[in-house]
Parts: structure tokens; C-alpha cells; sequence
């Protein structure tokens, strides 16, 4: 068998192979067996917030709920939950949580 021989059964084998490929991943997205980048569903990351190296605070909207979420690498723990009506976002949180600490610091 001379080289243009090789080169074009070793194309054919390849274009087969990812013909055969695509397929597949087109019938499972077809079918719902595998998650799509950038589906919109039910629970949704809202934000991340590293607080120490493998130790992160997570704002999670479950439907219409915000879960506010802590983990580590032994687990994950519910910190609290939020309700649509009182969200205003991390930043306005926090900045409620500390005015709230310097005003119990300021009194007797």
C-alpha cells in the first residue's frame, strides 16, 4: 500500500470516529441526559464569596428562595435563607451586618 493509501483509510477511520462522536452527544443533549452550558433551571448559583482558602459563603436561588450556603471541603451547611421580597444583594448584606455590629458596639 503506498502512503496516499494510509493517509486517506486513517482520514476515512477519523471521520467516522467523530461523525460517530457528534452523534452521540447530539442524542444525549436531544434526550436530556446531559446538562447544556448555560441552561437556565431551577437552582442557580447567585454568587460566590471566598472567606478563607477552601472555605466559601454561596447565595443559591432555588426557585423563588435565596439559600445562603457554607462549604468546605468535609460539607456543606445551610447558613440561613432569604426571602425575594428582603433581597437586595451580598454587598447591601454585609454592609446591614456590620452597620448593625458598630451601633451595638457604640452603646453601653
Amino acid at each position: 500500500m503506498s502512503t496516499i493509501e494510509l493517509v486517506a483509510k486513517m482520514t476515512g477511520a477519523l471521520s467516522i470516529i467523530l461523525g460517530l462522536l457528534f452523534l452521540v452527544v447530539y442524542l444525549l443533549r436531544r434526550f436530556g441526559l446531559v446538562a447544556q452550558a448555560g441552561a437556565k433551571g431551577v437552582i442557580e448559583v447567585v454568587e460566590n464569596r471566598a472567606i478563607l482558602p477552601k472555605r466559601y459563603i454561596s447565595l443559591v436561588r432555588v426557585a423563588d428562595n435565596y439559600l445562603v450556603i457554607g462549604s468546605t471541603e468535609q460539607g456543606i451547611t445551610l447558613l440561613g435563607s432569604i426571602n425575594e421580597e428582603n433581597f437586595c444583594g451580598f454587598e447591601q448584606i454585609l454592609s446591614k451586618e456590620i452597620h448593625r455590629d458598630n451601633e451595638m458596639e457604640v452603646k453601653p
